[in-house]
């Protein structure tokens, strides 16, 4: 068979047994180690630890000389060794020795220094292109990097380093190496560092904080007036082939607003998590939006979100957004898993194209013989976003002292920015009007009775019925939007009923054009003699709204160009005409599906309530569950009681339990097996319902 390789990601481990939860690195090699394989760097009462635990009375002492006399501290004097470079490096003769070899950096370890490192930084940034045009869209990634950023200040440098020239003898002339320590980097690192840094250690794994006193580094101020000193050290890194996304996740749907004379431009901005399957980053912030239009618009008259700033650039006008959220001003996120915004701008004038003239010299209004006057008709800009996360799985840095012990860690949040350039043709943007299904003054809606409400005996229009219904309609693509229960009312004239009214609003698109929805049931909630048995009726009305097309904006500019030149247009509308009909057969189909979807959940309901009643209670004496015999003279079949049935009656509306949701939904498999037997549904429907009920009885037996 063939096979194939597959890029994996390395991650940080353990030399010697492959943990990933490191404790410690060798400062000579930064070999990575964990706590069972950290050797014992401390002497505490008497005993060789790993690390202090404070507790003991006397203090914990470094069982290595190497960093002695640099007044470091105790606690970061200690230096960890993996086996290749275990050593103890003591005082007395072999430290005179040494002191006296000082001048050779082969007998001394580079000046160590304990700054303070205030912020770590992990930014990944892709770049790219979306272009839509003749109404579809092409993406292209151009650009996929990332950088670690860390930025340390140390307001003793100077002092470490005349210790250290003392300590060795070492000149002022002679630059001296300094490590303030390593970044081990964390989770899967699907990534490659830029070649030619030197700060990045062998195994490539993370970078070495080091650096030397020459020239006047960032840690070793000159001016004596400056007592501390701030380092950042930057590197950078691309991404491995297989964590690079093929395509950009965000896209913009552009619409006129009906009814607007062709001034108000409606944006849908839309987003896809970013990344691959089970590792995918949400979008946190619009950092900016910024758009490009013809100036010939006019000024932007208002706005939606109203925090907008205008300019000018290159004879088009500019509107940026900044720090814009993912979610609406009333805080709904819009659409399932927050993956869209609108953007509402009404301009000063209508919505036409501008010229472009080509071949045309600077100053010049008028084209040169054998140049282009072209039409253009465009929507430019830049979205740049963050997502939380990154596309490398890199997760954060382990940060580790001169000594290999671990460091101070501060906070860390790695990010992916997305910076997205595009272009958007606007010559096919429709110049619409609207078609609202049902419509009282629509022939059309009467012949086929759309008109008509659907009535539900039996059906409660609680959160129950809701629940199915939305969870059903989002199955089938469509975008609830909002779900709400007006407030309930009894009614005077009748005890123990009560009114209740729910409107469920959403979206759907066929294409990029945008298609409303809005389904309204009402009905009463009616008690049966105890507080906790309801029946009910239901009525249900879909209406749907859509803009339908009288042709793209091109397209009715050069009819009106027509028709203001005294031309006659009839005949010339044939592609209009066909564009406006599919537009309208959309939105018809839309509520067609719609209005099916509702009224087949509703009559399945109502299948159940029905059945359910149809069920005869149980003699004086039955123990609920058993077959009841019939009598001969009996029209009916056996009837099969279920005792979750009964009980389910009176529980759920009080418990919402697995148990009772078990019950309930066997005494739903009984009133399906009525319903068919009587004909009241067919086997299609049926055969779904069953399925339905198996698949959610597996689900609560397996989270039970």
């Amino acid at each position: 068979m063939p096979e194939a390789l597959v890029e994996r990601a390395p991650q940080v481990h353990c030399y010697k047994c492959g943990s990933y939860r490191i404790f410690s690195v060798c400062h000579h090699c930064q070999k990575p180690m964990c706590q069972e394989h950290t050797p014992f760097a401390y002497r505490e009462a008497g005993k060789l630890v790993r690390a202090p635990s404070g507790s003991a009375g006397e203090a914990a002492k470094p069982t290595s000389r190497e960093f002695a006399g640099l007044k470091l501290g105790r606690t970061r004097e200690a230096v960890y060794h993996c086996e290749e470079h275990s050593h103890v490096v003591r005082g007395g003769l072999i430290g005179l020795i040494l002191r006296l070899l000082g001048g050779s950096g082969a007998s001394r370890s580079a000046l160590p220094l304990v700054p303070h490192v205030n912020t770590v930084d992990i930014l990944e940034r892709l770049s790219g292109n979306v272009r839509l045009e003749n109404g579809k869209y092409t993406s292209t990634v151009e650009a996929v990097t990332g950088q670690l950023k860390v930025n340390m200040s140390a307001n003793d440098g100077r002092m470490r380093l005349q210790l250290y020239r003392k300590k060795y003898r070492l000149p002022e002339s002679n630059p001296v190496e300094f490590t303030a320590g390593f970044v081990l980097l964390e989770g899967e690192t699907g990534l490659e560092f830029l070649p030619g840094q030197q700060a990045v250690l062998t195994d490539r794994t993370g970078v070495a904080l080091s650096g030397d006193s020459a020239d006047g580094h960032d840690l070793f101020p000159a001016d004596p007036g400056r007592t501390q000193g701030e380092w950042t050290l930057e590197v950078g890194y691309e991404l491995q082939d297989n964590r690079r996304p093929k395509d950009i996740p965000l896209w913009l749907v552009p619409s006129l607003v009906p009814a607007s004379d062709r001034r108000t431009l409606e944006i849908d901005l839309y987003w896809n998590r970013l990344g691959p399957e089970g590792r995918q980053l949400d979008i946190q912030l619009f950092d900016r939006i910024e758009l490009e239009v013809p100036s010939d618009w006019g000024n932007v008259e208002g706005c939606s979100p109203g925090r907008v700033e205008t300019s000018q650039s290159g004879g088009r006008r500019v509107i940026k957004w900044q720090r814009l959220k993912p979610r609406d001003d009333d805080n709904r996120t819009p659409a399932q898993g927050g993956n869209s915004r609108t953007l509402t701008i009404r301009f000063e004038r209508p919505i036409t194209e501008e010229s472009e003239q080509t071949g045309v010299g600077t100053g010049d209004s008028t084209p040169p013989e054998g140049g282009d006057n072209k039409k253009k008709l465009t929507l430019s800009g830049t979205l740049e976003t963050t997502f939380g996360g990154t596309l490398s799985g890199l997760t954060g840095v382990g940060l580790y002292l001169a000594g290999g012990g671990r460091g101070h860690q501060p906070e860390i949040k790695p990010q992916t920015t997305v910076t997205v350039t595009f272009d958007v043709s606007l010559r096919t943007l429709r110049y619409q009007d609207d078609r609202v299904i049902p419509d009282e003054n629509n022939a059309d809606d009467h012949e086929k009775a759309r008109n008509k409400v659907d009535e539900f005996p039996e059906v409660v229009p609680d959160y129950r019925t809701v629940t199915e219904l939305t969870n059903a309609i989002s199955a089938d693509g469509y975008y609830v939007k909002s779900v709400v229960e007006h407030p309930p009312y009894r009614d005077d004239g009748r005890p123990n009923v009560v009114n209740r009214v729910w409107d469920i609003t959403g979206r759907r698109y066929d294409g990029i054009f945008p298609i409303d929805f809005d389904i309204n049931l009402r009905g009463d909630e009616v008690g049966q003699g105890t507080s906790s048995t309801f029946s009910g009726k239901t009525v249900a009305q879909v209406t749907v709204k859509g803009s339908y097309a009288k042709g793209t904006t091109a397209e009715r500019e050069k009819a009106e160009d027509a028709n203001g030149a005294g031309a006659n247009s009839e005949g010339s509308g044939t592609e209009e005409e066909d564009s406006s009909k599919e537009l309208l057969k959309q939105i018809e189909d839309t509520w067609t599906r719609l209005h099916d979807k509702v009224t087949q959940i509703l009559a399945t309901r109502a299948a159940f309530a029905s059945g359910t009643r149809a069920i005869a209670a149980p003699a004086e004496g039955v123990v609920l569950g058993e077959v009841i015999e019939q009598d001969d003279d009996s029209a009916s079949g056996a009837v099969i009681v279920d005792a979750g049935a009964f009980e389910s009656d009176t529980a759920s509306a009080r418990s919402h339990d697995g148990a009772h949701r078990v019950a309930d939904l066997r005494k739903q498999r009984q009133a399906a097996d009525d319903a068919v037997i009587t004909g009241r549904i067919s086997e299609e429907i049926y055969r779904g319902i069953i399925a339905r009920i198996a698949a959610e009885l597996t689900e609560l037996r397996e989270s039970s």
